[in-house]
């Protein structure tokens, strides 16, 4: 080794132990300090750019042992492999302490804090399409049929329906009777939830179904079907709301139904006047396609997609134009949503469960991510929340120990 080179080598070695003795004097104050968490952490890219100089240098050490001494090299192990592979590790590992801030960006709240949740789970046998629950049943619907399972601490496996049936998009169970009432490409089916055959209720692609009251509703594009009981039989009625219905659901505090389109929310009601048949009693205008629906005594919520999350005061329904209450900070994606007590629950995907306060003004709470793909939330009679998650396809039920109290 010639004197120029050891000084180079003792150059790259000296300031390799200068950004070590940095990283230790560094790493304190910073930490005291305030750090931007959303630029990433310079300690980390510091770090590891330092890691990654020293593995540098350490290959050239193992270069300069393996090479030939009596041959010599192309590429001298300290003049010319030293600094090459340094200087290339610093850079690798500067890039790898910037991955890891993208990623930590990525998983941590835009806004509100991250909740840690409580879950018991039961695997289900395909990823889950559409969910449904009354009283102590719990129904999810997937492209291999219907799982039936018991809405306790833990849920429970009870048996397996509509196993040959194909192209299932969605279940809901009949208030007041063990039966199922399931959405497909080809038809609207209904069925126990026991044991038994299921039968064709209206035919063509199903669209939207919902269940309450003392009957359902099913869409069938823009031509909306609604059956309720009358005097021990079953009357039906149906009307064309001018484009395809996406979503639906029954809206207890007014006896009524609401259905969502590509761009509007419809409240639908069954009018007991000389007509005595359906009519649209609202429209309210949403700006987006209505995944989900759902309702409380003071509020009235949809699920928009990419769009976010829409609400309104139900006092602020009707009667003209309704400007909606939009939260498009969190999620990134709305799937579905319903009501805890005065909290909105959001199904947000790849961003978890989130949880929003709606008074004074509608704000994010906090975030879950404990459920890599959460798509489906729902909320039974006894305040228990359960979430479908495709990311491990699992029904879960999820508890919030610091929250609700």
């Amino acid at each position: 080794m010639t004197a120029s080179t050891r000084q180079l080598t003792l150059r790259a070695l000296s300031l390799t132990v200068a950004l070590s003795l940095l990283i230790g004097t560094a790493a304190p104050v910073l930490a005291q300090g305030a750090v931007d968490e959303t630029a990433g952490s310079p300690v980390r890219r510091l770090k590891y750019t330092v890691i990654g100089a020293l593995v540098g240098v350490a290959l050239a050490g193992g270069y300069a042992s393996a090479v030939d001494k009596a041959i010599p090299p192309s590429c001298d192990p300290w003049g010319c492999a030293m600094p090459f592979l340094s200087v290339s590790g610093a850079i690798t590992g500067l890039f790898l302490a910037r991955e890891i801030d993208a990623q930590r960006r990525a998983e941590r709240p835009r806004v509100g804090v991250r909740d840690r949740v409580g879950l018991e789970y039961a695997v289900l046998p395909a990823m889950p399409d559409g969910m449904s629950l009354h009283d102590s049943l719990i129904a999810v619907v997937s492209d291999s049929g219907i799982s039936i399972f018991a809405a306790e601490a833990k849920p429970r496996a009870l048996r397996r329906r509509g196993i040959g049936l194909r192209g299932l998009r969605d279940v809901a169970m009949l208030p007041g009777h063990a039966r199922l009432l399931v959405s497909s490409d080809v038809a609207l089916y209904g069925t126990s939830s026991v044991s038994g055959v299921a039968s064709r209720l209206l035919d063509g692609a199903i669209t939207a179904i919902a269940a309450g009251g003392d009957g359902w509703l099913a869409a069938r594009g823009a031509a909306v079907t609604v059956e309720r009981q009358r005097g021990g039989a079953a009357v039906r009625d149906s009307i064309n709301i001018g484009t395809t219905a996406s979503s639906a659901a029954y809206d207890e505090s007014s006896g009524s139904w609401w259905v969502g389109t590509d761009s509007a929310l419809l409240r639908v009601e069954w009018t007991t006047d000389a007509q005595n048949g359906l009519r649209i009693a609202e429209k309210i205008p949403t700006g987006g396609g209505v995944r989900a629906i759902a309702s409380s005594p003071a509020w009235i919520a949809v699920a928009l997609g990419e769009a976010g999350v829409a609400v309104w005061r139900r006092g602020a329904a009707g009667g003209g134009i309704v400007t909606p209450i939009r939260l498009q900070s969190e999620p990134r994606f709305a799937y579905d949503l319903a009501f805890y007590q005065n909290t909105l629950l959001v199904a947000g995907g790849t961003d978890g469960l989130v949880r929003i306060a709606l008074e004074p003004t509608p704000t994010v709470l906090g975030v879950s991510r404990d459920l890599p793909f959460a798509t489906l939330v729902k909320v039974d009679a006894s305040n228990g929340i359960w979430v479908g998650d495709r990311g491990r396809g699992t029904l879960n039920r999820v508890t919030y120990p610091d929250m609700f109290r």
